[in-house]
């Protein structure tokens, strides 16, 4: 619970424009590395388990596939933000 209000607060930061450019950077560093490691630690569970049942798998595989939606939306909109702060 409150890691998810961590990378939101760290998501939001990385997202105004009233932070410098460093503050942005390395926020979004940080929910990358946090995302990126909740992505490979759910795919690791959904493909090296032997004892892992198909049900178990499948929610592992799904989880990590939301996280990496969720992860792909950040970035999109972190872009944007950059390329409107570049045209202004």
């Amino acid at each position: 619970m409150w890691l998810k209000v961590l990378l939101e607060e760290f998501m939001d930061v990385a997202q105004s424009e009233q932070t410098s450019r460093t503050v942005r950077i390395i926020c979004t560093i940080f929910v990358s590395l946090v995302l990126i490691l909740g992505i490979a630690c759910l795919f690791l569970l959904a493909f090296l388990i032997e004892e892992a049942g198909l049900f178990r798998r499948a929610v592992s595989l799904i989880l990590g596939i939301g996280i990496l939606a969720y992860y792909v939306y950040f970035l999109k909109i972190v872009l944007r933000r950059i390329r409107n702060i570049k045209k202004s």
